[in-house]
């Protein structure tokens, strides 16, 4: 396996850019995996896996390593592959604006996001409220709340997906605070993910901040 691997095809580049897609990937950067195993690690159908598979070895992102060694008796589990480098490196050949690669990586996982939190929302209450008011004395926020929950000072109810927004003016000292503690929560519970418990549901992690274009 190669330290690093850097790609310039654009045709391989556009099949790296989708991050969700990726996610594919992540056994076979851990340890060889049968298809099998990877979709049971993943949590997805081994068709799927399987029709991914096929890509990454044709683009060279994944390599055969041989055969698995059977579990019972004497046959085969499959084949067994990972990833051809440690670490993969896009530059920019393919021609792609800023605009189009933060679509491209990010789009199908913001899109993903969006159905989880109103399915979230629709598990939580079937009738739901827009309450506007100020928090804090510094925040003019506008929130979906259950309408049993009136009159309640509620940020976000038991059970709805956490879906908090803000725009501020903030100084650089403040900014610069504020993304760390950011990284620090999301390293902090990166280390705590469970590998091995497939039925456990996926819960998704959006931690984000940017200076916003008035």
């Amino acid at each position: 396996m190669d330290k690093r691997r850097i790609i310039d095809d654009p045709e391989v580049i556009g099949l790296l850019l989708d991050h969700q897609r990726t996610l594919n990937l992540l056994p076979f950067f851990l340890a060889p995996h049968t298809v099998a195993d990877a979709a049971a690690h993943r949590g997805v159908n081994a068709n799927q896996m399987a029709y991914w598979v096929k890509r990454y070895v044709e683009a060279g992102v994944l390599e055969g390593v041989g055969d698995a060694p059977p579990m019972h008796g004497t046959r085969s589990r499959g084949q067994l592959y990972r990833v051809t480098a440690a670490e993969f490196v896009l530059l920019p050949a393919g021609g792609y604006a800023a605009a189009e690669i933060v679509d491209r990586t990010y789009g199908p996982m913001w899109a993903s996001l969006r159905e989880a939190v109103i399915h979230d929302t629709d598990e939580v209450s079937s009738r739901w409220a827009i309450r506007i008011w100020l928090y804090q004395n510094r925040l003019v926020t506008q929130q979906e709340i259950p309408v049993e929950l009136i009159g309640q000072d509620v940020l976000v109810p038991d059970g709805n997906a956490l879906n908090l927004w803000m725009t501020a003016r903030f100084d650089a000292a403040t900014l610069t605070e504020l993304r760390g503690e950011l990284e620090d929560v999301f390293n902090r519970y990166a280390a705590r993910i469970i590998r091995d418990r497939p039925e456990l549901p996926r819960t998704t992690l959006h931690l984000a901040l940017a200076r916003k274009v008035d």
